[in-house]
């Protein structure tokens, strides 16, 4: 691994040409979200990571993860360093840790594999779209003899997540979050102000009448992100799918049917009668969370987690106010549905990794033990924080290094953890039970969500990057009105022809 960094500089234009997938950012029914998939293993379960056998051979593996998955997401050199050391000493291992920024980690990621240096683990965004890419082309190793000898990793994931990351049958790679999940939160003050009323689970008439109470008051009544695979929360009201769906054992084109125009016009009249956000193809999800915490805008979609962030920010920034809930949106025929994103990150193992024993001991040590949670959300006491009076206090070179000492990490990640060593502040401390509650609310919520075969379609997997683009270019189209629903449709279905969409049905439906 150590020519990789030479490699990227050498061949990252040529490489972004033409490998590219997508990245953004943040199935059956999930119990993710409150981080209880399956019952929590206990902490001596979940923390033998540590051989219990003679002592291994100190190995060297090289692991790709972005600057932000190293303790609290600061990401000074020397904090994560310390972070480094620890998982060395707790697997025995001699890590070299190759952390792109955020921003860019897909494009890195993609000009390390193109050049053979594939990192002994790596991280891999939108997994149940990507997963099939990255084994088609030989970067992963099947983990399927591995996982066996990791009840701390299958005590905690149901096998239908691990089923998500299968192609052709076998398992590529292990989720890095529970599945995650987004509902609407709403600012109490901007309600109780304007005489707006609504349930947890209310109406898509419902919500546009309440909604409409807003529009003119000097907020903006829903903040949305410009990425639009968020729609699926406004198309599950209508029984539609935002993509290649399922119906009746079927694989259709759930774009273009009478129920995802349904959808589309809908979503369409919020924008046009100003409740949906006039600026939201060029909203970053920064622009939506900030619009709400500060009162600029009543509403948003966003995690399920996010109760204690919204309030503690908004707190800071003397808008101060409770946030609500809504979980889905009803429709006319009573569906609905959060907007389910299943799993969205996978950690990976290369196919050339020398050892993958070792490599899965440093994920199972990680990812999937108390410990190696708290020291991936925290990073180390005495270099990322301090603990007075039993509170945890950032020190000033991690607050200065981006530092984020969130509670609201921990409810990401399968082991779930109750008891932190410390107190948070006083008020996080009164906000946890609310959380936790929201948290276990959102799988009674959950939308539809379909895994699409992989490898067993050429033109689904050709197509899937393009299909992809068209239809949030055609929906951005009819959703601001620059043209018709029927306008829409046309040229959607033009498109459809010229990728030969029903030739791809026919080889999913198999």
């Amino acid at each position: 691994m150590a020519k990789i960094r030479k490699v990227i500089a050498l061949i990252m234009v040529a490489v972004m040409a033409v490998v590219m997938f997508a990245g953004c950012g943040g199935a059956s029914k999930e119990t993710g979200a409150a981080n209880s998939t399956k019952a929590a293993v206990s902490t001596a379960a979940v923390s033998s990571t540590q051989q219990t056998d003679a002592p291994k051979e100190k190995v060297k593996l090289s692991f790709f993860l972005s600057q932000t998955g190293w303790g609290g997401e600061a990401v000074d050199p020397e904090l994560m360093a310390e972070v480094e050391k620890v998982i060395e000493g707790k697997t025995n291992t001699d890590l070299e840790v190759i952390a792109p920024p955020q921003s860019s980690y897909n494009d890195k990621l993609n000009v390390v594999l193109a050049s053979g240096d594939i990192p002994d683990i790596f991280a891999v965004r939108k997994a149940m779209d990507n997963i099939h890419v990255m084994a088609s082309r030989g970067y992963t190793m099947p983990l399927d003899d591995l996982i066996k000898q990791a009840p701390e990793i299958t005590s905690l994931v149901d096998q239908t997540y691990l089923d998500y990351l299968k192609v052709d049958g076998k398992l590529q790679g292990v989720p890095m979050y529970v599945p995650l999940s987004k509902f609407i939160w709403m600012r109490k003050d901007v309600m109780d102000a304007n005489g707006v009323k609504l349930s947890e689970t209310p109406t898509t008439d419902e919500f546009y009448n309440e909604m409409k109470k807003l529009v003119g008051k000097g907020v903006i009544p829903f903040t949305f992100a410009k990425f639009l695979d968020n729609l699926p929360f406004f198309f599950n009201p209508f029984g539609a799918y935002y993509g290649i769906g399922e119906k009746d054992g079927k694989y259709i084109d759930g774009f273009n049917t009478p129920e995802a125009k349904e959808a589309l016009a809908y979503v369409a009249k919020l924008y046009k009668e100003k409740i949906w956000d006039q600026e939201f193809l060029t909203n970053e999800n920064t622009t939506i969370r900030e619009n709400l915490f500060s009162g600029k805008a009543a509403s948003t979609l966003d995690y399920y987690n996010r109760y204690i962030y919204f309030c503690t920010e908004a707190e800071n920034v003397k808008a101060p106010t409770e946030f609500v809930p809504i979980y889905e949106l009803k429709g006319p025929k009573g569906q609905g549905g959060n907007l389910y994103e299943a799993i969205q990150d996978a950690l990976c193992i290369s196919s050339k990794s020398k050892n993958p024993d070792r490599a899965l001991d440093v994920l199972k040590y990680y990812v999937y033990s108390e410990e190696g949670v708290k020291l991936r959300c925290l990073g180390v006491e005495g270099k990322h924080y301090t603990l007075e009076n039993n509170i945890i206090t950032p020190t000033e070179k991690a607050k200065n290094s981006g530092y984020k000492c969130d509670v609201n990490q921990f409810y990401l990640y399968y082991p779930k953890i109750t008891d932190f060593g410390f107190k948070w502040s006083e008020t996080i401390e009164k906000l946890i039970p609310l959380q936790v509650k929201f948290n276990e609310e959102t799988n009674r919520h959950l939308g539809p969500k379909y895994s699409i075969p992989s490898n067993k379609s050429d033109l689904y997997n050709k197509n899937l990057s393009g299909y992809k683009k068209k239809i949030d270019e055609i929906s951005s189209k009819i959703i601001m009105g620059s043209c018709s629903v029927d306008e829409g449709y046309k040229e959607y279905e033009a498109f459809w022809k010229s990728i030969n969409g029903d030739g791809m049905l026919a080889e999913l439906n198999k």
